[in-house]
């Protein structure tokens, strides 16, 4: 197990600084200039009050900004891991042999829990576009009023996906299957893997040392 230094964990903080930071401008930016072409082919979206039309930049921004500081700290993780190319492969070989074992669905699970970040934050922009296509076809809603009833449907949409995880999740758990299981499990697997690491990297040395000592008997 690596020892996490000072020096590592200011790198560390570093990167999701940076990473939150390049991420929450490009969001704003984004926000902010999607807001302005809404703004030139809809009336609704163009008589917005101005706080609701920050509301709708500070979002994009602060989901953007909360997406790439996950992608830098796993970034950052994913580097110090490459330490010694051995272990890399190791892991890879292992990862590959985890998800063989996995049923689909825990697969999909599996892929949910890595992403959970994009899934709610994609859910709440996909539930936001599609509520406010929903009610933009009432004619007894202003504008500002459809924006407000489409946010209101989005924020309930998202907190179903919230829910659904949580019951999946406390599912998992009576069945020995939760998180916490698998992070126990995770954890003996990793104890009896690495009992084993120090003979791997002695085999494979061994036989470096062999590939070598009949290169030089073949030469000669």
């Amino acid at each position: 197990m690596k020892i996490i230094t000072k020096e590592i964990e200011d790198a560390h903080h570093k990167a999701v600084l940076q990473g939150v930071t390049i991420g929450g401008i490009a969001g704003l930016i984004g926000g902010w200039a999607g807001v302005l072409v809404a703004s030139k082919r809809w009336a609704g979206v163009r008589n917005l009050t101005l706080p609701m039309k920050a509301f709708l930049v500070t979002s994009t921004g602060t989901f953007t900004g909360i997406v790439a500081a996950d992608h830098g700290s796993r970034s950052f993780e994913k580097s110090q891991r490459q330490d010694i190319e051995f272990l890399q492969d190791r892991e890879s070989r292992l990862r590959k042999e985890e998800l063989a074992e996995m049923s689909v669905r825990d697969r999909i699970f599996e892929f949910a829990r890595q992403e959970k970040y994009k899934i709610v934050g994609l859910t709440w922009l996909a539930s936001m576009f599609g509520s406010f296509a929903l009610v933009s076809r009432s004619p007894y809603l202003t504008g500002p009023q459809k924006i407000v009833q489409a946010r209101v449907y989005a924020q309930g949409l998202t907190l179903a996906v919230l829910c659904a995880t949580a019951a999946f999740e406390i599912s998992d758990q009576r069945k020995g299957r939760g998180i916490a299981d698998a992070v126990r499990a995770k954890a003996k697997k990793d104890k009896n893997t690495n009992d084993d690491l120090w003979k791997d990297m002695v085999d494979a040395e061994e036989h470096r040392i062999h590939d070598k000592e009949e290169a030089k008997v073949k030469n000669h």
